[in-house]
């Protein structure tokens, strides 16, 4: 009898879940979806303000210096007006350098109509490098103060080979073998050389019109393989030039600084189109140095605004079991709609995308021996391998022609009745966003004389 009642409850408990299945496939389901405390939900990102970059916080200081500055500007009256009229007139060249003494008054001039000095000679045993004297103090200075060739007494053909080699994927090691030189000695050069980039970039980079700026981050290791750093790189789609790349971790602050570094090189004013992945880092950098402060009537405190012609879109790449499996478009800041039909009107794609950046750090790993996946060619320390990429950089911007950038010629197809193959024109990033107008030699960018950034 027990066994009887038994099994009766197990098929009555059974059939009640059976009717519960069916029920709860036929019947309509509710109209009204409650949110589920397993999924999670996106947050929403908010603007910061130019308080949470340090270096804007740097650059504003507690009082107003602009006007001691201005006071402080000295007026040097030019050095053709001071000297006598006799004697021959001044035949070298001397513009781009200056006097290294601090305590003349020419000193760091380095336009030729103003500044004292005249050439004064030749030295050099291997290749004869020209002097230059200051008329005003009488101090002698070479020609390659203000250039990585100071006080080197390797020929400037030869150092210049050997840092195109490093450009181009060749490491330090393979170098010491192909050209006969100490490691040591050719990290010497890259580390002066790369110095020397920096400066030429800070020289020439500004007043830029950037239409579309692409953002990334690049990973890699040093020598040891414990220490993880990142590369981050911003790139103008049309010009293909890089106007800030920093070298650090991925932290807030870094990105602050590419922002930061990338207002400085674009013209005042001017808000390019920024598309990047789905790092929300860019976000907070955008937000706090595109805008203005605005003050409401009848309130104390002053509020940031972002400013209304900044657009901003991601690429936000979903992988699951390392395996892309969907891509998703975002528009962090204008609708995108409006970000896709600048995108189309400035003719690099019709959809948000990073392409030409993700094609940039395929060309930084070929160029950069360091970066090259699964290489012994490793950065001993994060300084050298900031060295290597700002020379780089450099060689990549004046020497380098980029096929992308290579502009067609307007002549006749036809010529005395046979018709001529179509003729095309290279071009460097940096002939493209205008800031030189021909190809550099690697001598010719290693000679360019800075001499206010020399100590």
């Amino acid at each position: 009898m027990d066994e009887r009642l038994w099994l009766g409850a197990i098929c009555v408990v059974g059939l009640i879940g059976l009717v519960g299945m069916v029920a709860s496939w036929w019947l309509p389901k509710s109209t009204v979806d409650e949110p589920s405390p397993l999924v999670k939900r996106e947050r929403v990102p908010r603007p910061r303000t130019p308080d949470d970059c340090g270096l804007c916080r740097a650059e504003v200081g507690p009082t107003d210096g602009n006007e001691a500055a201005g006071q402080r500007e000295r007026v040097v009256r030019p050095w053709q007006e001071v000297k006598s009229r006799r004697g021959r007139r001044k035949r070298a060249k001397t513009e781009g350098y200056a006097c290294p003494n601090e305590e003349c008054e020419y000193y760091g001039i380095t336009d030729a109509s103003i500044h004292a000095l005249v050439g004064y000679g030749r030295h050099g045993k291997q290749e004869a490098i020209r002097d230059l004297r200051c008329q005003a103090c009488g101090t002698k200075v070479s020609e390659r103060w203000g250039t990585p060739f100071y006080r080197l007494k390797t020929s400037a053909r030869r150092v210049g080979e050997v840092l195109a080699s490093q450009a181009e994927g060749l490491d330090s090691s393979a170098a010491e073998r192909v050209f006969g030189h100490r490691e040591e000695t050719i990290r010497t050069w890259m580390t002066r050389g790369g110095g020397h980039a920096v400066r030429v970039h800070q020289h020439f980079f500004h007043h830029l019109l950037l239409d579309h700026v692409e953002l990334d981050e690049l990973r890699t290791t040093l020598r040891d393989k414990a220490h993880e750093v990142w590369v981050w790189v911003a790139l103008d789609a049309r010009s293909k030039v890089i106007p800030v790349l920093c070298l650090g971790g991925r932290t807030q602050a870094m990105a602050h600084a590419v922002i930061h570094g990338l207002c400085q090189c674009l013209m005042p004013g001017y808000i390019p189109l920024f598309t990047s992945d789905g790092l929300d880092l860019y976000f907070y950098a955008l937000t706090a140095h595109f805008g203005t402060w605005q003050q409401a009537v009848g309130e104390r405190k002053r509020r940031w605004i972002v400013a209304a012609g900044l657009y901003y879109g991601q690429v936000k790449k979903l992988y699951r079991r390392h395996r892309l499996v969907g891509v998703e478009y975002r528009e962090r800041l204008g609708a995108i709609a409006d970000i896709k039909a600048k995108l189309h009107e400035l003719g690099v794609g019709r959809f948000i995308h990073t392409a030409f950046v993700e094609r940039l750090n395929l060309t930084m790993r070929q160029g950069v021996s360091a970066l090259i996946r699964r290489t012994w060619a490793r950065a001993e320390s994060a300084a050298e391998l900031a060295s290597h990429l700002e020379w780089w950089r450099a060689y990549y911007h004046f020497v380098r022609y980029h096929q992308a950038l290579r502009v067609t010629l307007d002549e006749p197809l036809e010529r005395g009745g046979r018709r001529l193959p179509q003729r095309y024109r290279s071009q460097t990033p940096a002939m493209a966003a205008g800031v030189t107008h021909h190809r550099w030699t690697v001598q010719e960018l290693l000679l360019f004389p800075l001499p206010s950034g020399m100590d």
